[in-house]
């Protein structure tokens, strides 16, 4: 739309504006003539410029819609699911809905409504086929997240070799319970430049890294209190079209319960839905609050 834009012409006596109807007499009293912006036009500016504004303020976004998978043993995974889920939700504009069991991926297209599924479990044998539907839908591009016993599971499996190739690393044992500190890999990975270069948790389960496939990216690292050896906690991968965030941390409360980790979590699933920008902030639109560490 154009607005042409009136000459301002001064009036000969400032104190007096006329209205329209008086152009006339200007002009046989001598007067220069007045051209008034009427009201119409005046509210038309103000709701153009309104508009404007509109335009200018960030769109508001569907929050991400998160299918959070858990169940097995050896861990409270009764009290994690609804503390994660209700700290992550704090963070990132996401929605999460908690599925208890394997059952539900018995059907091919059961993250169809998702934009994001989150494993964390740890049984050691499911059907081929629920492995099988899993994987295929990380294949064709449904981000992933994977927490902790998630890259121990299905052990006795016949698909095991093919669940480590979707981990992106291979594991079987964890030291003992205790704590220990985690250091940056990545000093400018995004969804780790709000770590601190170290950190520390009370407790959790150091698991041991047997190999790491080449492909897969390197962000945190420890070093077992009990041999030295040092052990990849977490790492990001591409299977097939789909971004696959992992990470071994989160045996029980105690690190889940640091800003730190929750924080990591929430980069993580951002990450892997392509809603993290390179400077480790989320995308417009995804942010529901920031940690400060």
């Amino acid at each position: 739309m154009k607005i042409k834009l009136l000459k301002r012409v001064r009036p000969a006596n400032p104190d007096l504006l006329l209205p329209g109807w008086a152009s006339r007499r200007n002009r046989n009293s001598g007067r220069p003539r007045v051209t008034v912006i009427t009201s119409a036009l005046t509210f038309l500016l103000l709701a153009m410029s309104g508009s404007f504004a509109a335009d200018s303020a960030p769109a508001a976004q569907r929050p991400l819609k998160v299918l959070y998978v858990t169940c097995g043993g050896y861990h409270d995974y009764a009290a994690q699911a609804p503390y994660l889920t209700t700290n992550i939700s704090q963070l990132v504009n996401a929605t999460f809905d908690v599925k208890v069991g394997l059952e539900g991926l018995s059907d091919p297209r059961f993250a169809e409504a998702y934009d994001a599924v989150f494993y964390n479990v740890c049984e050691e044998k499911a059907p081929d086929q629920l492995l099988d539907n899993a994987m295929q839908t990380a294949r064709n591009g449904k981000p992933t997240v994977m927490m902790h016993c998630s890259i121990h599971a299905f052990r006795n499996s016949p698909k095991i070799k093919e669940w480590e190739t979707f981990c992106g690393l291979r594991s079987k044992v964890h030291d003992p319970y205790g704590p220990f500190t985690i250091s940056k890999v990545d000093q400018s990975s995004p969804i780790t430049k709000f770590l601190p270069q170290d950190w520390k948790t009370a407790g959790d389960e150091l698991y041991q890294t047997i190999a790491i496939d080449p492909q897969s990216h390197q962000l945190l690292r420890v070093k077992s209190p009990v041999d030295g050896r040092q052990h990849i906690v977490c790492w990001t991968s591409q299977f097939g079209q789909g971004r696959v965030f992992c990470t071994t941390l989160g045996h029980d409360m105690k690190t889940c319960a640091t800003p730190e980790f929750r924080q990591l979590l929430a980069n993580g699933l951002l990450w892997a839905c392509g809603k993290l920008g390179p400077d480790g902030t989320p995308a417009a639109g995804y942010s529901a609050a920031r940690t400060r560490l």
